[in-house]
C-alpha cells in the first residue's frame, strides 16, 4: 500500500501542468507573496499566466505549506481558511493537527498541548509572550487537575488568523521553550481589504440536552491612502457542558490481603456527574500606521474572559475497605469483591473567573537601505479566581453499608449499594465543609529591540542583533476554610442546608446499582458564614479568618523573575550549481534573577516569611542549514540548545511541617514530615538536533519527513529528603533535579489535494500527519520500569479529509493518540491516560458570495476518557461528555 501511495504522488507531480509547476517552483522572498496573492484571488504581476486562484480549505492549507517552505527554521502552521474560521473548536485542538503536537483534554475539549512529548513550551501572541495566571507551566485554577481553564482555553479561535509552531528556534527567538514555540497570530488591518465579518450560531451539547450560542463580529478599515488601518473584533459564546462517569481522587493504594500478600486496589471510587455553564468573551483590536515606506507602527490589544459555574455531585466508597470475596488479576490488582465502610454523598460548586489581557506597541523602521530595526514594549496580565464550596454527608455510626463491585463489568464497572438509604436524612450526618477561594495572578512587562544589517559580502547575507528585558511576577493568595465538626452533625438537624439531588439520566445503561437520587448540599450555601444557626461552622476560626491558617499560608507565595536576553545571528546563503543553500548561526545570552517569597509553617502553625534569591546565566547557541536541492525538494539540518525554567508553582519558597516527630529521652526516634517548594531548582536544558526532507510537488501538495533528538540535561522529579528545622529532623517532600532524559522521534506530513482526478472528484483532498516519539527518563515505577515523559504519546495520527467544490465544502478530521503517562500514583505505579480518538466534521455552503451557512459535529464517536493505574485492568477513571453540534450563519462584506 505504501508503494502505491508513493507511486501515486509521483504520478500526481508528473500530471501537474507546466504553469502550475512554475508557480510552485518559486523560492525565496517572492514565494510567500505569490502564494498570498494567489490565495486571495488577485492577479500575480510576476506570474502572468501562472495565476492560481485558491480559496476556502485549500487556501488555508496552501498558505500553511508556503510558510513551512519559506521559513529557514523548522516551522509548521495552521491557517484559518477565512475570517472566524479556524478549523477546530479551539486553538489546542487545531494545534493537534501539527505533527508532533499532542493534545491534553478536560471536560469535553482539548485545552493543553505537548510538543514532541514536552509540556514546557512558550505561547506567544503576535510574537510576544503571554502567560497563564498560575505562571510558567500553569494550567489555570481547576480542582480536577485539568487544563480546562488554562491559557489556550482563553483565546477564542474566531480571532485567529494563523498558528505557527517553531520546533527548532533561532537565536533571535524568545528563550524558554523545551519542546517548541507556539505563536498565535491575528489579522492586521493593512494586510487585507476593508471588511466586515459577522457570525452567529447555536450550540447543542448532547449529554446535558441543553443549547448555547456563539457570536462573532469583525470590522477592518483602511484610511489615508491605505497608510492607516483599524481592526476591531469581538466574540462571545455560551455553552452548557456535562461530564459523567467513574472518577477518583485518592486513586489506588497498596494493602496486604488476609494472606499477607501485597495487593493494589482502588481506594476511592466515585460515580460522578458534573454540570457546567461556561461563557467566553474575546476582544481584539489593532491600529496600524505606515506614514512612509520603511516606517510602521502597530498597537494591538487582546482581552479574553472565561466565566464558569460548575456543580459536581458524586457518591464515593473505598473498595478495599472491609474487603471480602476479593478477586485479583495476575498483576495483584483488585478486580471485584464486597466492601464494607462508609458510602459518602459529596457535592461541590466551583465558580471560576479567568482572564488574560495582552497589549503591545510595535515599531519597524529602516534607518538606511541596509540597516533595519524594530522595537516593542508589551504588557501581559492573566488572573484567575475560583470559589469552591464542598459539602460531605456520610452514614451515621449505626448504619453499616456494603458495596458489591466488579470493575471488569462494562465500561465503568458494576456496583450494588446495600444497607443504606442515601435519601433518608436520619441515616446521614454532615462531616466536612470546604469554603476555599483560589486566586492567582501573573504579570509580565517586556521590551525588546532588534536590528538587521544587510551585508554585501557574498556568502554572508545579513547580521541580526537584539536584546530583550522582561519582568514576570506570579502570585497566589488563597483563602482556606476546612471545617470538620467533631462526630458530625445529623442531617435531620440541617434541613436548611440539604436537598434531594436527582439525575435520572445519569449514565443510562451503566451504574445500575447506583441511586439516581440522594441527599446533597443545597444550592443556597454560598459560604461558611451562611450556617448562622450552627456556630460550630460559622464561628470556626478558619471561617472567621481564612487567610491566617496553615492551609492558606503554606500555599501563599510570590515568584519574581527578571530576564535579560541578548543575541547575535549571522544569516548566510549561496548558490551551489543549480541549488541554493541558506541558513543561520547564532548565540543567545540569557540572565535570570529570581526572588521567591513564601512562608515557613512551623509545627505550631506559626508562619515565618522567607525569601530565596538565585541568578542564572545561560548561553544558547543555535544553527540551521536549509538546502533547496531542486525546485521541489528541500532539506534542513539544525541544532540548538534550549532551556526552560521550572514551573512557577514549584518555585514556592514555603514549607509546611507536620507535628508528628517523636522523641524518647531527648533523642528523636521518629522523623517528622513536611512538604514544600523548591526555588533552587536548576532549569531544564536540552541539546537538540533536527533533520528534515520536504517534497513540494504539484498544486499545493507536500510530503515531509523529519527526525529529531533531544538530550535533556536534568529532569525534575518528586523526592523525600531529610532536613532539620529548629533542631528537629523532618522528611520533606519536594521537587528535585534528577538525572537527564532523552526524547527522539520521527514526524511525517502528507498534504495532497486530488486536483489530478476528473471533475467532480478533483474537489477531494487529504492532510495526514503522524509522529512517533520515545523518551528515556529517570522516573521509575514500583517495579523498576522506566517511565516516559508525562504527557508523551508514542504514536499520534491525524487525518483530515475534505471535499471542496463550488459553494460546497465538507471536512472530516480524525485524531488518535496513544496512551500516555500522567504522573506517579501513591502505589508507585504510573497513572496512564488510555488511547483516545476524536472524530469531528464541518460542512459549509455559500448561499451567496457574502453569505454562508455551516454545520459542525464534534466528538462524533462519543469517546470516553479512561485512565488506569500501572496496568490496564486497574481502572481508575472513565469519563464521557457526549457529542456537540453547532449550526451557524456567516456574512462578510
Amino acid at each position: 500500500m505504501k508503494v502505491s501511495i508513493v507511486a501515486g504522488l509521483l504520478v500526481t507531480s508528473a500530471l501537474t501542468s507546466a504553469p502550475a509547476l512554475a508557480q510552485n517552483a518559486r523560492s525565496g522572498p517572492d514565494a510567500a507573496a505569490g502564494a498570498a496573492t494567489a490565495a486571495s484571488g488577485q492577479a500575480d504581476p510576476a506570474g502572468g499566466d501562472a495565476e492560481i486562484v485558491v480559496t476556502g480549505i485549500r487556501a488555508g492549507l496552501d498558505r500553511a505549506r508556503d510558510i513551512k517552505r519559506n521559513s529557514t527554521q523548522i516551522v509548521d502552521s495552521i491557517v484559518a481558511e477565512d475570517i472566524g474560521k479556524l478549523p477546530d473548536r479551539n486553538i489546542a485542538e487545531s494545534l493537534g493537527r501539527v505533527s508532533g503536537v499532542q493534545v491534553d483534554r478536560g471536560i469535553g475539549e482539548g485545552t493543553g498541548i505537548s510538543i514532541r512529548g514536552l509540556r514546557q513550551n512558550i505561547i506567544l501572541f503576535n510574537g510576544r509572550e503571554i502567560i497563564d495566571a498560575a505562571g510558567r507551566g500553569g494550567a489555570g485554577l481547576d480542582n480536577l487537575n485539568t487544563s480546562t481553564y488554562g491559557l489556550l482555553a482563553l483565546v477564542p479561535s474566531e480571532l485567529i488568523g494563523r498558528l505557527d509552531v517553531t520546533k527548532l528556534p533561532g537565536a533571535d527567538q524568545i528563550a524558554g521553550a523545551l519542546g517548541g514555540i507556539v505563536d498565535v497570530r491575528t489579522r492586521m488591518p493593512l494586510d487585507g481589504p476593508n471588511q466586515i465579518a459577522l457570525k452567529a450560531g447555536g450550540i447543542y451539547d448532547e449529554l446535558p440536552k441543553k443549547g448555547g450560542f456563539e457570536t462573532f463580529g469583525l470590522i477592518s478599515r483602511k484610511f489615508a491612502d491605505d497608510t492607516f488601518g483599524v481592526l476591531l473584533s469581538a466574540s462571545f459564546n455560551r455553552r452548557n457542558l456535562e461530564q459523567q462517569g467513574l472518577d477518583t481522587f485518592s486513586g489506588y493504594s497498596a494493602f496486604n490481603d488476609s494472606a499477607g500478600i501485597r495487593r493494589f486496589g482502588n481506594a476511592d471510587a466515585r460515580p460522578e456527574d458534573i454540570q457546567e455553564r461556561r461563557d467566553n468573551l474575546g476582544l481584539d483590536g489593532a491600529l496600524q500606521w505606515k506614514p512612509r515606506p520603511g516606517l510602521e507602527f502597530t498597537l494591538d490589544s487582546f482581552y479574553s474572559k472565561l466565566t464558569s459555574d460548575r456543580s459536581r455531585h458524586w457518591l464515593s466508597f473505598n473498595p478495599s475497605s472491609g474487603l471480602s470475596n476479593a478477586v485479583y488479576s495476575d498483576n495483584d490488582v483488585l478486580l471485584s469483591g464486597t466492601a464494607t465502610g462508609p458510602v459518602l454523598s459529596n457535592s461541590e460548586t466551583l465558580d471560576t473567573k479567568a482572564d488574560v489581557w495582552s497589549t503591545a506597541l510595535h515599531g519597524k523602521f529602516d534607518v538606511t537601505d541596509r540597516l533595519h530595526g524594530s522595537a516593542e514594549i508589551a504588557y501581559d496580565r492573566s488572573s484567575s479566581s475560583s470559589h469552591q464550596i464542598y459539602f460531605r454527608l456520610q452514614p451515621t455510626a449505626s448504619v453499616s453499608p456494603s458495596v458489591n463491585f466488579d470493575f471488569t463489568q462494562g465500561s465503568f464497572g458494576s456496583y450494588q449499594i446495600k444497607g443504606i438509604d442515601l435519601s433518608d436524612p436520619s441515616q446521614l450526618r454532615f462531616t466536612i465543609l470546604f469554603d476555599n477561594w483560589g486566586r492567582s495572578t501573573s504579570k509580565e512587562t517586556a521590551a525588546r529591540n532588534d536590528w538587521t544589517y544587510d551585508l554585501d559580502a557574498g556568502f554572508l547575507k545579513s547580521i541580526d542583533v537584539g536584546g530583550r528585558y522582561a519582568r514576570l511576577t506570579t502570585a497566589t493568595d488563597p483563602d482556606r476554610a476546612d471545617i470538620r465538626p467533631t462526630n458530625g452533625i445529623p442531617a435531620t438537624q440541617i434541613a436548611n442546608y440539604v436537598t434531594l439531588f436527582s439525575n435520572n439520566d445519569f449514565a443510562k445503561g451503566d451504574f445500575a446499582g447506583i441511586p439516581r437520587s440522594y441527599l446533597a448540599a443545597s444550592d443556597t450555601i454560598g459560604s461558611c458564614h451562611d450556617f448562622t444557626d450552627l456556630p460550630v461552622v460559622s464561628q470556626n476560626s478558619q471561617c472567621l479568618d481564612p487567610k491566617n491558617n496553615l492551609n492558606a499560608l503554606s500555599t501563599t507565595f510570590q515568584i519574581k523573575e527578571r530576564f535579560y536576553e541578548g543575541y547575535g545571528k549571522i544569516n548566510f546563503g549561496t548558490d551551489i550549481g543549480s541549488t541554493d543553500l541558506t541558513g543561520n548561526i547564532g548565540l543567545r545570552y540569557l540572565k535570570r534573577e529570581l526572588a521567591s517569597i513564601g512562608n515557613l509553617i512551623a509545627p505550631s502553625g506559626a508562619a515565618s516569611p522567607t525569601t530565596f534569591r538565585r541568578t542564572d546565566n545561560e548561553w544558547l547557541p543555535s544553527g540551521i542549514v536549509k538546502w533547496n536541492l531542486t525546485d521541489q525538494l528541500v532539506a534542513r539540518a539544525g541544532a540548538a540548545r534550549v532551556i526552560t525554567f521550572p514551573n512557577s508553582g514549584d518555585l514556592n519558597n514555603g514549607i509546611s511541617l507536620s507535628n508528628n516527630a517523636l522523641f524518647v529521652d531527648g533523642v528523636q526516634t521518629v522523623l517528622g514530615t513536611g512538604s514544600g517548594g523548591a526555588p533552587n531548582l536548576d532549569p531544564y536544558k536540552a541539546n537538540q538536533i533536527d533533520f528534515s526532507a520536504e517534497y513540494y510537488f504539484g498544486k499545493q501538495a507536500m510530503l515531509s519527513i523529519g527526525l529529531f533528538y533531544k538530550d535533556v540535561s536534568t529532569f525534575i522529579v518528586q523526592q523525600q529528603s531529610q532536613e532539620t528545622y529548629e533542631g528537629v529532623k523532618y522528611l520533606i517532600n519536594r521537587k528535585v533535579n534528577g538525572e537527564g532524559a532523552t526524547v527522539k522521534g520521527v514526524e511525517g506530513v502528507l498534504q495532497l489535494p486530488f486536483y489530478f482526478l476528473p471533475e467532480p472528484f478533483d474537489g477531494f483532498g487529504v492532510l495526514a500527519t503522524y509522529s512517533y516519539i520515545s523518551s528515556k527518563t529517570p522516573i521509575r515505577d514500583v517495579t523498576n520500569r522506566a517511565l516516559p515523559f508525562p504527557g508523551l504519546s508514542k504514536n499520534n495520527i491525524n487525518i483530515v479529509g475534505y471535499y471542496e467544490k463550488g459553494p460546497f465544502s465538507v471536512r472530516v478530521a480524525y485524531n488518535w493518540r496513544d496512551n500516555y503517562l500522567i504522573s506517579l500514583s501513591t502505589t508507585g505505579n504510573g497513572i496512564y491516560n488510555d488511547n483516545y480518538t476524536d472524530l469531528s466534521a464541518t460542512l459549509r455552503y455559500d448561499l451567496t458570495k457574502n453569505l454562508s451557512v455551516g454545520f459542525e459535529a464534534n466528538n462524533i464517536l462519543n469517546e470516553k476518557q479512561r485512565t488506569y493505574d500501572g496496568f490496564r485492568e486497574a481502572l481508575r477513571t472513565n469519563l464521557f461528555f457526549g457529542r456537540i453540534y453547532k449550526a451557524s450563519i456567516s456574512a462578510k462584506f
